[in-house]
This record gives structure tokens, C-alpha cells and sequence, in this order.
């Protein structure tokens, strides 16, 4: 996959480009639809297949306070819309210079002149350009002029269920990780670096991964069967997310325990995957009782891999 960050530095005209524009945070099942349709659709043409995205989110820039936390980190999405097997993903860098460009400079200069626009795949609402006063419409119109064609694509569903990034943000923020999983095609995941805890997991007999996230969406408090990527290699394991009330602390702390690995990884980059939530946090009154609690959380986890094997 060509990767383009800026549009001053591309590396060749693009000539046939089938492409799909749009933010895509989260990468879920319909946005995974609507790119292997580029996909599909530029085999048949000869073409290129093209995604155009922006960085930061457009509402980052424009109106911070309206702009939700995001599933997808830059390097988690990248790697996802390559997987998928895209020609060509540009990353427009979104200032507030390229906000005010009009929604006709936007298609003539960059769709067309820069990136070749044959065919262009959209969803049924998208808007686009200054003060977003484009409309699929306009691209019509638009496409007639330039000589591009445009296909408008419906929010594809599961089950009934529309899919969107709203829809999952909600999900996760709910603990509903596995109905969350469903919605992306694969389970929700976070990564960071492992940072020093105060031990205590350890002295319970539990030795934990203490994660610093990168990710924005972390999922509701509570206790949850995870799959640890960590040095190239999957774990099972168990994780708690919450302030651990039992010994009255207050900051917010992930907690991962891998089943059958037992390294020092401070300072390392992890991830964690949840397949499913096991309960909510809750305060024990004694330690004793924490104990025989987490080696119940242990053996539902188990039995939740074991069904996801």
C-alpha cells in the first residue's frame, strides 16, 4: 500500500482512481464494505483503489468540544485499511486553511488534478468541503464535469442493526466489548505501555500488566476475559479496569493478567483485546474475599476463551 501524508509530496499524477472518502474511525464492518467495493470495483476498471482520510478528525480542529473520543489510533488505522488490501490511503493533514477550501476546489484540484478521480463511493449523508456545503449531490454534479461517476453506498446493517461509530463508542463505554466486537469484525482492542503499578496484584498472587493507554475509549469499569498480544505473541488472560475500591484508591488503572506468562515487560508496548465483560467492579471487605473472587473471574475467563478458541 502507498501511504501519502501530504498532498505537496505526491509521488506520481494518479491517472484511474476509484476512491471512498471519509473518516472511518474504528474501521467497523460497513466501512470495511464500502472499501472492498473500491476494492472490487478497480479490478474490474484497471484502476487504483484509493481511500481519503484526514488527520486530525476534522472536528479536532473546528469545534474540539463536539469532537467524540476516537475507537481507531493513527497507527491501528493504518494498518487496518493495508489488511484490507486499499492501493492508496492519503492522509490529508486537516488545518484550518484546508477547512475553508470550497467543496468545488476541493473536487476539481485535489479529487480530480491530484488524485485522478474516475469513481468515487460515498455514504448517503456525506458532506464535505467549507462550512461542509457539499453534498453527494454536488459531487454528482461535480462528476458530470470532471468525468467521474459516483456511487452512493447505504449504511450497511448486521442483523437489522445499522453499524456506526457512534453505535460502538456507546457499546464500549457500556462494557458491551463483545456486541462492540461484533460491530467492528474483530474484537476491540488497546494498546499502551506497560508502567509500574504498586505491586499489589503480585502480592495477591495475581502479578498484573499495569497499561498506560494510547487509546481515547477505554470500556466501562469492570472485570473482563482479554487475549494479551505481547512480544509478537497472544495470551489469554483477565483484566480489570476501574479504580480498585477494595483498597480505596482513586485513579483509573488497567490491570491485564496473563494465564501462562510470567516476564518483566515494564516499559513495553502491549495490547489487549476484550473478548468479554465478566462483571462490574465492585468493593470486597476483605482481601480474603478479593481472592477467592478473582479465582472465580479466572475460571469464567477460561471458560470464555475456551468458547472463543
Amino acid at each position: 500500500m502507498l501511504l501519502i501524508t501530504d498532498l505537496k509530496d505526491l509521488p506520481r499524477h494518479f491517472k484511474n482512481s476509484v476512491i471512498t472518502l471519509g473518516n472511518f474511525d474504528g474501521l467497523h464492518l460497513g466501512h470495511q464494505e464500502l472499501i472492498r467495493r473500491v476494492i472490487g470495483r478497480a479490478k474490474e476498471t484497471g484502476g487504483e483503489s484509493m481511500v481519503v482520510t484526514f488527520r486530525p478528525h476534522p472536528l479536532k480542529i473546528l469545534c474540539p468540544e463536539k469532537c467524540p473520543p476516537l475507537i481507531s489510533i493513527y497507527e491501528e488505522k493504518i494498518k487496518l485499511i493495508e489488511d484490507l488490501g486499499i492501493d492508496v490511503l492519503v492522509k490529508i493533514p486537516f488545518t484550518l486553511e484546508f477547512a475553508g477550501m470550497p467543496p468545488e476546489t476541493f473536487v476539481r484540484e485535489v479529487l480530480c488534478s491530484m488524485l485522478g478521480a474516475r469513481e468515487i463511493f460515498v455514504g448517503a449523508n456525506y458532506r464535505f468541503g467549507r462550512e461542509r456545503k457539499g453534498t453527494v449531490q454536488t459531487l454528482r454534479d461535480l462528476g458530470r464535469e470532471c468525468g467521474f461517476v459516483v456511487r452512493e453506498v447505504e449504511q450497511i446493517s448486521l442483523g437489522g442493526e445499522v453499524i456506526s461509530s457512534t453505535k460502538i463508542r456507546h457499546l464500549l463505554k457500556e462494557g458491551e466489548v463483545d456486541h462492540a466486537s461484533r460491530l467492528l469484525g474483530r474484537s476491540y482492542a488497546i494498546t499502551g505501555v506497560v508502567v509500574r503499578g504498586d505491586g499489589r496484584g503480585r502480592t495477591l498472587g495475581f502479578p498484573t500488566a499495569n497499561v498506560a493507554p494510547k487509546h481515547a475509549i477505554i470500556p466501562a469499569h469492570g472485570v473482563y476475559a482479554v487475549r494479551l498480544f505481547v512480544r509478537d505473541r497472544f495470551y489469554d488472560g483477565i483484566a480489570n479496569i476501574g479504580i480498585r475500591p477494595t483498597f480505596s484508591k482513586e485513579t483509573l488503572s488497567i490491570e491485564a493478567f496473563l494465564f501462562a506468562f510470567d516476564e518483566d515487560i515494564y516499559g513495553e508496548e502491549i495490547s489487549v483485546y476484550f473478548l468479554e465483560k465478566i462483571r462490574d467492579e465492585k468493593k470486597f471487605g476483605s482481601v480474603e474475599d478479593l481472592i477467592v473472587q478473582i479465582q472465580k473471574d479466572i475460571e469464567r475467563a477460561k471458560e470464555i476463551h475456551q468458547k472463543n478458541k
